[in-house]
């Protein structure tokens, strides 16, 4: 059996993206909106904005829940490490591997508005 994937092996950034959507999920489940918790976090109320923007466009666009594990945990689920994927290839500007890494899994005309919400929440986070 395949050992999952760990967020120690994350760059700043996918790191900072794994772990916001596990802090979204958790502030989700509570009732309450992340986004205070975030701006303190980030030290930018715009890139918490713009992550909590990235979570929302997930959401809408995801064909299924958005699995996370708990922010205390060192494996990530698959679709964490899709995340951590289509960051790395952002920050790369890497357009076409955005695009291949979620090809078959999320429709074709969602991608625009995946790949302009991860863009700028990667711009924005520290």
């Amino acid at each position: 059996m395949a050992r999952p994937h760990d967020v120690r092996g994350l760059s700043i950034k996918g790191l900072h993206m794994v772990m916001a959507m596990r802090l979204c999920a958790l502030f989700d489940a509570a009732g309450q909106d992340p986004v205070p918790d975030l701006a303190r976090r980030y030290r930018s109320i715009e890139a918490a904005f713009a992550v909590h923007g990235l979570v929302q466009t997930i959401k809408k666009v995801w064909p299924e829940a958005f699995l996370v594990n708990r922010p205390c945990c060192h494996a990530m689920t698959p679709d964490e490490v899709t995340l951590a994927a289509l960051a790395r290839t952002t920050r790369a500007g890497n357009r076409d591997a955005f695009s291949a890494a979620i090809a078959g899994f999320v429709r074709t005309e969602r991608h625009d508005a995946l790949y302009n919400a991860t863009i700028h929440a990667v711009a924005l986070l520290p």
